[in-house]
């Protein structure tokens, strides 16, 4: 079984993230590019919530809401972990 460390080791240590002022859309681009699923939020310094592809399948795409208009606090799963 591998250890944290050594599955960051082989992943790298980049963590990318997203304002809650940003767009769905421009969440999805940056998952897209950087090929992940999820993305935490952030305000300034803090952690406040974290957006998926799941947040944007079950809030976006099945209550008929454009991304390019929502911004990311609208959908984010705010309880962090």
């Amino acid at each position: 079984m591998a250890t944290i460390k050594q599955i960051l080791d082989n992943k790298g240590h980049e963590i990318y993230s997203i304002s809650s002022k940003q767009t769905v859309f421009a969440a999805l681009q940056l998952m897209a590019e950087k090929g992940i699923g999820a993305l935490p939020v952030f305000e300034g310094n803090s952690l406040v919530g974290i957006i998926s592809e799941r947040d944007y399948a079950r809030k976006i795409i099945l209550k008929d809401k454009m991304s390019r208009e929502t911004l990311v606090e609208e959908i984010m799963t705010k309880e962090v972990i």
